[in-house]
């Protein structure tokens, strides 16, 4: 009951609408489902009758023929409206896990790992689609069979139906107190060894290089092999506990007919041929209830990562009002201090004013905090103590989408979509400005490139962008920014990766950009002090 309610609150209003819906279609299988056993019954009857006319016979059994088949057409419907409910939810509920996911920030996403999100988005929401509420229907609509059933039989022979209940009862009270812990725990067992398997896939074919190199690939491989038996392991467990309810069902059967034996008097056989009718579809219900119980059970986690993955931050979704944000004077950190929970103060105290249309470059040595001090002024990151301010205005979560709007942000590694090369330049926007790709393309210096390609700005761009020099990354980075006319242009050590030529080249295209548009702001960091020989200023972190 307690997984009923925690489902039936994940659901929208329409969805629960539709799940009513879809309840309703639940009864009309299992009365189907019953009718057709229902339409069986005469003929039984008239063909354990010594004195059974051979045409009624005949014409009970092409009337059940019908019935089955009119059955069969009626039941596939049915299915379809509960198949696309379910689908529609897991549609819903994997878009929504992943936009909280997207939603929860920078910290969240490095702390989870994108492997292990990617596969809760992907694979979770089927998962619990398939494995949690597809096993219910099915229960419900065997259940709500068994309880026509039950009815029907007492109605004709109470004590014959307390016969078969006695003979189940007690095998299904045992499976389910032995078995329930151990079913959950394969479930989660199998769901970390997935993960675990993923990461170790993603780390190899990411770290190529550095596996190849430092000789990791066999000690990749043996981690991947214990994942794999670990999960056929836990797999084949969870066969064993899914043939258990077919055992039980057809013990269930021999000592109901036993304990038929041992109370019927008289001609039993009318009785017996009814006992065996029923049990014929009663236990593969019952069978079909445990069954989909284990599902459930082994399935059920999926609830709890869903539930985690969505628990929105009410109060931060509240702020983000989409406020305007200007910035015509200057950007100002006023004594910011940060710290990530694991560790010390990246940046402690930081004070610092930086003027609309200023090239100020930033030093320091590794680890002192100066990407750190990127992703506050992205407001990816939030200050301990201090604020950003842009003229005079706070930096929050109610104003910072219409920060970002006005920033270009060029990391040292460029992130190449896996799209063609105006995709890449003007990613996210459904009409591209062809002109205005080939304009900025101009400005960093790659249209010579660009139209050499095959299919010129059609071009699509490899996995990770990988045939492209670095050179060309970095300047892919700079048009990104300067399509999305951006007001502030943020450099995290665009060069630092770079050999000297190529360095100076990027260099020269910085300062052709700023010659242009003299009211761009830019913020370079770079350990080179020959690299920030062009800035105005240089800040040492």
């Amino acid at each position: 009951m307690n997984l009923l309610r925690r489902t039936y609150q994940l659901l929208l209003p329409k969805e629960r609408k539709e799940a009513a819906r879809v309840a309703g279609v639940v009864f009309l299988t299992a009365l189907l489902d019953f009718v057709g056993i229902a339409s069986l019954l005469p003929i039984l009857y008239l063909l354990l009758e010594k004195d059974g006319d051979r045409s009624t016979v005949l014409f009970f059994c092409l009337l059940a023929f019908v019935v089955v088949l009119l059955k069969g057409w009626a039941a596939t419907g049915l299915q379809k409206v509960q198949h696309r409910f379910l689908l529609s939810l897991y549609k819903r509920l994997s878009l929504s896990l992943y936009t909280s996911y997207y939603q929860r920030g920078l910290l969240y996403i490095r702390e989870r790992g994108a492997g292990r999100l990617s596969f809760e988005v992907n694979n979770v929401c089927f998962g619990f689609s398939q494995g949690v509420l597809m096993p219910l229907l099915r229960m419900a609509s065997d259940a709500m069979l068994l309880l026509l059933t039950t009815v029907a039989f007492l109605l004709y022979d109470g004590a014959t139906m307390l016969l078969l209940y006695a003979s189940f009862v007690p095998f299904v009270v045992i499976y389910l107190l032995v078995i329930r812990k151990r079913i959950s725990q394969y479930g989660r067992d199998e769901q970390e060894a997935r993960r675990e398997q993923i990461r170790v896939v993603n780390d190899t074919f990411r770290g190529y290089v550095d596996a190849e190199v430092y000789g990791v690939f066999p000690s990749l491989w043996r981690s991947l092999e214990q994942g794999t038996d670990h999960l056929s392991d836990t797999r084949m467990q969870m066969m064993k506990m899914q043939r258990v309810p077919m055992v039980l069902s057809e013990l269930s059967v021999v000592i109901g007919l036993a304990l038929l034996a041992l109370t019927g008097e008289g001609d039993m056989s009318l009785l017996t041929g009814a006992f065996a009718l029923v049990a014929l579809r009663l236990l593969p219900a019952l069978r079909g209830l445990l069954t989909g119980w284990t599902q459930v059970q082994h399935a059920g986690h999926f609830l709890d990562i869903i539930e985690e993955g969505m628990a929105v931050n009410e109060a931060r979704k509240a702020e983000v009002t989409g406020e305007a944000l200007a910035f015509e004077k200057q950007i100002v950190l006023e004594n910011v201090t940060f710290a990530y929970e694991e560790g010390y103060d990246v940046i402690d105290g930081l004070h610092l004013s930086i003027s609309k249309g200023e090239f100020v470059g930033i030093s320091g040595q590794s680890g002192v905090g100066k990407s750190t001090l990127f992703n506050l002024l992205l407001g990816f990151l939030k200050p301990v103590k201090g604020c950003v301010m842009v003229d005079d205005v706070p930096l929050t979560d109610a104003n910072r989408q219409a920060w970002i709007d006005r920033i270009g942000y060029v990391p040292q590694e460029i992130f190449i979509f896996n799209t063609t090369l105006a995709e890449n330049i003007a990613p996210g926007e459904e009409h591209i400005n062809k002109e205005r790709v080939r304009e900025v393309l101009t400005w960093v210096a790659l249209e010579d490139w660009a139209e050499s390609l095959p299919a010129g700005l059609d071009t699509p761009m490899n996995e990770a962008g990988t045939r492209l020099s670095g050179g060309q990354k970095q300047r892919l980075g700079i048009a990104r920014a300067l399509y999305k006319r951006a007001d502030v242009l943020l450099l995290d050590e665009a060069a630092s990766a770079l050999d000297r030529e190529t360095e100076e080249e990027i260099n020269e295209t910085l300062l052709r950009i700023r010659q242009e548009k003299s009211e761009l702001t830019i913020l370079y960091i770079a350990h080179h002090a020959s690299a920030l020989a062009i800035c105005d200023r240089i800040i040492e972190i």
